[in-house]
């Protein structure tokens, strides 16, 4: 072992610290470490993972495929949530659609998703996790009312004529067809999202990564 002071390649052992190999240069008299081996994968390893999550796969496939454990391309997914800003959109919108996507968390309890995208632009606004009653529902409203929004398209749920003025909301399905479409682009992208599956979210905070991760890649950000 070389000195990485002086160069010095008399250096013998003298103990450990903190669980490290320690020398000491005979010349200089220098003490010095070297750093453990790192066994980090690669970071075009932890996109692939993110890559294929976001295609539908759940975390024990994508394990398998890379030869990996499932536990490290969760901490590498929840990484990659952690690190995402929310999401954008312009600060005028035509026509904003509203729709909410039934799921599981945790021991299969009942989630919904409350989606607002906007029509004409082609993205996703927000969303919000909770129930199906109005106080989770208004937490998307009052994010989505900071723009200026000519209307408000929903299906007859009860809870929209109740945090949505009567002159921007239109209650139809004939209008939600976006939305819908969209909606069964998350249930695509995300295997916890799919019906009939063995892939639910343990986490409300990974659930909640995960479907911003998605909508950041369908709105091309």
């Amino acid at each position: 072992m070389d000195c990485i002071k002086c160069d010095n390649k008399n250096c013998p052992k003298s103990g450990f610290v903190h669980g490290r190999q320690r020398y000491v240069c005979k010349k200089c008299g220098y003490h010095f470490t070297v750093s453990l081996k790192s066994s980090a994968f690669r970071v075009d390893v932890k996109q692939e993972a993110l890559h294929l999550y976001l295609e539908g796969m759940g975390l024990r496939a994508i394990g398998r495929h890379l030869q990996v454990s499932h536990v490290s391309v969760y901490r590498w997914i929840r990484a990659f949530g952690q690190q995402t800003p929310a999401l954008e959109s312009p600060s005028a919108i035509d026509v904003v659609e509203m729709d909410e996507l039934h799921t599981y968390i945790g021991h299969k309890k009942y989630c919904w998703v409350w989606i607002a995208v906007d029509r004409y632009g082609h993205r996703f606004i927000d969303f919000v996790l909770g129930t199906r009653g109005y106080s989770t529902g208004k937490l998307l409203w009052e994010s989505v009312q900071e723009k200026t929004i000519r209307w408000v398209m929903s299906d007859h749920w009860k809870v929209y004529p109740q945090m949505i003025p009567s002159h921007q909301l239109r209650q139809s399905k004939k209008e939600t067809y976006t939305v819908e479409g969209y909606n069964t682009r998350l249930r695509h992208g995300l295997a916890r999202l799919k019906r009939n599956t063995l892939c639910y979210s343990k986490s409300w905070l990974m659930l909640h990564y995960s479907i911003l991760l998605l909508m950041h890649k369908l709105n091309y950000t």
